[in-house]
C-alpha cells in the first residue's frame, strides 16, 4: 500500500460518468488494474481524492470517476455529476449496447461503530485488487484507507470502491457494472 498527503473531505466529492476518456494528467493515480480481455479493455485506478475506471470495446468509452466536485473535468459527454452524499442508483445503456449500472452511497456511523467495522474493512483491504492508505488524515491514529475490488469477466466488468474516512467516521461505497446489452 502507498500513502498519500490529502484527501477532501465526503461532502466535497461527487460522482461523474462520460461518455468518453479523460486525459490521465487530470489525476493523481496511486495504484493502477489494467485488464484487456477478448472484447474488451478498462482501467481502473486509485486516486489522491477518489477512483476512476475507463471502460472500452472498440471504439465505445465509458468512464466513471470519484473525485472533487470542484475538479476541473471536462463537461462534454459528461453523462451525470452527483454529490457522494445523495446516494443514488443509477443505470445507463449507451449506444452500440454498452450498459453501466452504478451505485453509490456515503455512510456516516458513529465512532464506536465506526471501529468495529474499519477493522473488518483493513482485513478486506488486505486482499483487494487495489489497496492506498492516506496517512494526511486520521481518528485515533487510523490513517484513511481506500480499496477497489475488480471481478473481470467475458463480458463485463464488476467493480466495488470503499473508501473510509476516518476524521468524519465515514464510509463511500460504489459499485459498478459494465456490461453490454
Amino acid at each position: 500500500m502507498k500513502y498519500s498527503i490529502s484527501r477532501p473531505e465526503t461532502t466535497d466529492l461527487a460522482v461523474s460518468l462520460f461518455a468518453r476518456t479523460l486525459h490521465p494528467e487530470l489525476f493523481e493515480p496511486h495504484e493502477c488494474f489494467e485488464y484487456r480481455g477478448g472484447t474488451y479493455q478498462a482501467t481502473v485506478q486509485l486516486t489522491s481524492r477518489g477512483h476512476t475506471v475507463e471502460f472500452r470495446r472498440d471504439e465505445q468509452f465509458v468512464t466513471e470517476v470519484i473525485d472533487c466536485k470542484q475538479a476541473l473535468l471536462p463537461s462534454i459527454k459528461r453523462l451525470c455529476l452527483y454529490a457522494i452524499e445523495s446516494n443514488r442508483s443509477l443505470n445507463y445503456q449507451l449506444e452500440g449496447g454498452l450498459k453501466v449500472d452504478l451505485c453509490f452511497e456515503c455512510e456516516y456511523i458513529t465512532p464506536d461503530i465506526y471501529n468495529r467495522i474499519e477493522q473488518e474493512y483493513w482485513k478486506d483491504a488486505q486482499s483487494a485488487t487495489l489497496s492506498h492508505l492516506d496517512d494526511s488524515s486520521g481518528f485515533n491514529g487510523s490513517p484513511g484507507l481506500s480499496f477497489i475490488r475488480i471481478d473481470p469477466q467475458e463480458d463485463a466488468l464488476s467493480v466495488h470502491g470503499f473508501h473510509l474516512y476516518p476524521e468524519e467516521c465515514a464510509i463511500v461505497k460504489s459499485q459498478s457494472l459494465f456490461s453490454f446489452a
